[in-house]
């Protein structure tokens, strides 16, 4: 899988195909289940990417979190809650969030 960075008009319109998926839940393993809370433009790298769901996670506001990124290379990701414990996120990038789930979608530069 070719894994590269989008500008910030692929990401957000990838955003925005996926908003269905907000308030749907996934299973982690057998025994976490997790909610989406949203699907989200972020940055491309991964320390980035850390310190914007943290940031993100604090402030539940993505126009806030992402302010801080001066970069102009792009991902997108799934945030989720444990349904059980809303102190518990996880976020996966929406590449790797369909192939686990056998959602078929062509990204940008994948033709």
């Amino acid at each position: 899988m070719n894994n590269f960075p989008f500008t910030l008009e692929e990401a957000t319109d990838i955003a925005e195909d996926f908003e269905d998926l907000i308030d749907t839940d996934y299973a982690v393993g057998n025994s976490q289940v997790f909610e989406v809370n949203n699907v989200l433009v972020c940055p491309y790298e991964d320390d980035d990417k850390v310190k914007f769901a943290a940031y993100y996670h604090d402030t539940k506001d993505a126009q806030v979190a992402i302010k801080s990124y001066m970069g102009n290379e792009y991902d997108v990701i799934v945030f989720a809650y444990n349904i059980d414990d809303l102190t518990n996120y996880s976020y996966t990038d929406i590449r790797t969030f369909t192939s686990e789930r056998g959602i078929s979608y062509t990204f940008p530069g994948e033709d």
